[in-house]
């Protein structure tokens, strides 16, 4: 898949830089359909959709509309569940544990117990009673029906004396990777990730900020950038005993090549549009063709198929266009020389780590064939 990767992302630089010997090319939004007639394993990239946009030419609600286009979150998001969000946290009794059991009028039961391996303890006189997996209430309740039998009207008092069965982990693209042991008060997402040395706003971007929750046999999708930002109030939820926090590696990055003095990746959580980025990363006034700046966006919404924005930034008002253009995860921004590039200097430009098509696997994942390295209007 890195060949493939780099073999279309070539074969559409082509493309690009070839278009600047074109004039005209640039007259309307131009569209270019798949073959649909072409087999699954036999894709090139004259099968690639292509969606010629000039920015310049855009209204404002043109370019807010493209700006909430995105990648639709999987269905198991935290928001859609709940029991999830809504959970109240209750420390859950378990192995290792100690609890210290007072009985009223009577010192038979009162001692410190712990719950062994088997998730129970051993009563005097009474025998064992299992606890594992019950709230402090629920195992004064137990507790309670049990020695019903052989006390009269009993009033008992439990408390948790030592806190070493329930732990949540984090792990992952963290600073920290950790193993939190809780107790009887409460911890939130946001919590456990400061603890894990997780920084929003640090400069290291390589640490993720999206992954998943894993809760008994289900796996949920979290974003910390969400929790952190106050969003939605519904990602910084309760952690549970056995939750296991997974936070990704920052793969969603903007790649910027060409005729830059910083090329290399950018990452859109700090919020860049075009105009920002192009000023961060330093145009090279020199080599740098103003009048074509590309930014490539696959459409997840279609096969094989990709926006490509045109910006023109030779006259200054343009800027504010920019400005208003919000980059996504996963933009690839080509800024071409003055000249048509020879075709070996293209390939020393390209950054064999981005995304495009890569969400079509496994669909090509036998790979793009094809000859035919020309794309026609």
């Amino acid at each position: 898949m890195f060949f493939l990767r780099k073999y279309l992302i070539f074969s559409l630089i082509i493309f690009l830089t070839g278009c600047v010997s074109l004039p005209g090319i640039n007259e309307e939004i131009n569209k270019k359909k798949p073959n649909s007639k072409v087999s699954k394993s036999n894709y090139s990239i004259s099968d690639v959709g292509i969606n010629l946009i000039k920015i310049n030419s855009l209204s404002e609600m043109e370019i807010d509309i493209f700006n909430k286009q995105g990648l639709e979150e999987i269905d198991n998001k935290i928001s859609k569940f709940e029991n999830i969000y809504n959970y109240k946290y209750q420390y859950i009794l378990g192995p290792a544990d100690s609890i210290s059991i007072n009985l009223t009028d009577t010192d038979d039961l009162d001692n410190t117990y712990l719950i062994d391996q088997d998730g129970m303890i051993d009563l005097p006189f009474i025998g064992k009673v299992k606890l594992n997996g019950l709230t402090l209430n629920e195992a004064q309740n137990i507790l309670i029906n049990v020695i019903r039998d052989f006390y009269k009207n009993p009033d008992l008092q439990i408390k948790i004396e030592e806190f070493n069965s329930s732990k949540v982990h984090i792990v992952g693209a963290v600073k920290n990777q950790k193993t939190i042991n809780l107790n009887q008060k409460p911890i939130r997402l946001i919590e456990a990730a400061i603890e894990a040395n997780f920084n929003p706003s640090s400069s290291e971007k390589l640490y993720g900020t999206k992954g998943f929750l894993r809760r008994g046999n289900q796996v949920y999708k979290i974003n910390l950038e969400n929790a952190f930002k106050s969003k939605d109030d519904k990602e910084n939820f309760y952690l549970k005993k056995d939750d296991v926090i997974f936070i990704d590696r920052n793969s969603e990055a903007i790649h910027v090549f060409g005729e830059v003095n910083k090329p290399g990746i950018y990452f859109p959580n700090l919020d860049y549009s075009l105009t920002e980025l192009i000023s961060t990363s330093g145009l090279n006034q020199l080599t740098a063709n103003a009048k074509r700046i590309y930014v490539i966006r696959e459409q997840f919404s279609s096969f094989l198929e990709v926006d490509v924005f045109e910006f023109d930034i030779r006259n200054p008002i343009n800027f504010i266009a920019g400005r208003k253009f919000m980059l996504h995860a996963k933009d690839i921004v080509f800024i071409p020389p003055t000249e048509i590039v020879k075709w070996n200097r293209t390939i020393s430009l390209l950054l064999p780590q981005t995304d495009l098509f890569n969400s079509y696997n496994p669909i090509i994942q036998d790979g793009l064939k094809g000859d035919n390295l020309n794309v026609t209007e």
